[in-house]
């Protein structure tokens, strides 16, 4: 509750400020506004409850959560399924770790042993992160190899780019739409392409 009041009088003053309005109407607007965010953050404490969540974990629409392992999102992160609805699975004995500030939208990842994601990362919808084949290429009922996927800060995964198993992504990479990233990339760098390769460095 301290955390809404707090936020409320930011925002409150802020909005002052810009609009110069009268300050009944001005305390009217915001009320209803926090109201509508702390209805909503108790949503997402309900659909998240399976996770550890540091504080303002926000869910806009339910994810679709497959918990047998562990998910840990830190604080300020967003999960959004407006255009495609979030899908995280945790295999039993896996973790999936997200960062503070991430923003995740409408994005798929599926963990067999460890996908870690750093903090003020946004990753687009359709986007898929693996760090599993799941099955054997030459014997589908075999289990497929599994590797840790690590993904660092400030990064940029955009719409449909696929992160396979065993690969890092340092910190201020850009992976553009479409791509298939099955080697690591470096720390601000621009990848694109099947397989995704090197495009630029970025400042």
């Amino acid at each position: 509750m301290h955390t809404v009041v707090v936020q409320y009088k930011k925002e409150y003053m802020k909005w002052q400020l810009e609009h110069n309005a009268s300050a009944l109407y001005g305390h009217l607007l915001f009320f209803f506004t926090a109201v509508g965010k702390g209805w909503n953050l108790m949503l997402s404490k309900f659909y998240l409850r399976k996770a550890t969540t540091g504080s303002m974990v926000m869910c806009r629409r339910k994810p679709s959560l497959n918990i047998a392992g562990s998910l840990v999102i830190g604080s300020g992160s967003k999960l959004w399924s407006v255009i495609n609805r979030v899908r995280i699975s945790s295999f039993r004995g896996a973790e999936v770790i997200i960062g503070e500030n991430t923003f995740i939208n409408g994005a798929r990842i599926a963990a067999k042993k460890r996908i870690t994601i750093g903090s003020n990362v946004h990753i687009a919808p359709e986007v898929v992160i693996m760090d599993s084949d799941f099955h054997d290429a030459t014997d589908l009922d075999a289990a497929g190899h599994s590797a840790a996927v690590t993904i660092g800060n400030h990064v940029w995964i955009s719409t449909r780019a696929m992160i396979l198993k065993g690969v890092t992504i340092g910190d201020g990479a850009v992976v553009a739409a479409g791509a298939i990233v099955t080697k690591d990339v470096p720390a601000h760098t621009l990848v694109a392409g099947i397989p995704a390769k090197q495009i630029k460095k970025l400042n």
